[in-house]
């Protein structure tokens, strides 16, 4: 049987390394909100610290488009970041768009139109600004990360086998001021989360998927 962890016994775990409860011990009501709350906020932040596997997308996922609105679509609801947008040309070939920072996308004449759209601009609401705005429908797809779903207590996290006990080290690290755990065992859970963190983040890395693609 693989081996595996629960929420409730990544916090557990956590807790036992910061003397918080004894080892095996039942973790109380209290304790586990303390501790879910941060997890919560823990796996909400991995995609900044580069984490995207395995909630990095490899399947291109439709994205709709209307006529009254030409030069604005929305992505998914649980999009997050790192979008490869596509449009399907006339010989129904996948083309990558361009994405543009803001003062580049200021710069464009935004009354401009063409069949196909070939720059985007993720806006601050999210919405993808396309350019030109394209005069049919470009068939859009796009690829992202997505939002780290929320944790339950009795559930296996959404994260690789590999990555379980890391998530431990990391909560340790994050509760180990509210539990009163000495300076000398925080240092040392420090130490050793950020080890950690930075394997993990090592291999998430390697593990994103790799797209190859033949250009005309």
């Amino acid at each position: 049987m693989a081996w595996t962890l629960t929420t409730v016994e990544v916090i557990r775990g956590a807790l036992e390394l910061c003397q918080a409860i004894g080892v095996g011990e039942n973790v109380s009501d209290p304790k586990t909100s303390t501790c879910m709350d941060a997890l919560q906020g823990i796996v909400k932040e991995l995609p900044i610290h580069g984490y995207q596997w395995p909630q990095l997308s490899s399947t291109p996922t439709a994205i709709a488009w209307v006529l009254a609105t030409p030069s604005s679509v929305s992505p998914p609801a649980d999009y997050l970041n790192a979008p490869v947008l596509k449009y399907t040309d006339a010989g129904s070939v996948k083309r990558e768009l361009v994405r543009l920072n803001k003062p580049d996308w200021e710069l464009l004449d935004l009354t401009k139109t063409a069949q196909y759209p070939t720059h985007y601009y993720v806006a601050p609401n999210l919405t993808f600004k396309l350019w030109p705005a394209p005069t049919q429908d470009p068939v859009l797809t796009l690829t992202y990360q997505s939002i780290i779903p929320d944790l339950t207590l009795t559930a296996t996290p959404g994260f690789a086998q590999q990555y379980l006990n890391t998530l431990q080290y990391l909560l340790a690290d994050e509760i180990s001021l509210k539990m009163g755990t000495p300076q000398d065992i925080r240092a040392e859970i420090a130490a050793r989360a950020a080890q950690k963190k930075f394997m993990m983040l090592q291999w998430a890395t390697d593990q994103g998927p790799v797209v190859i693609e033949v250009v005309d």
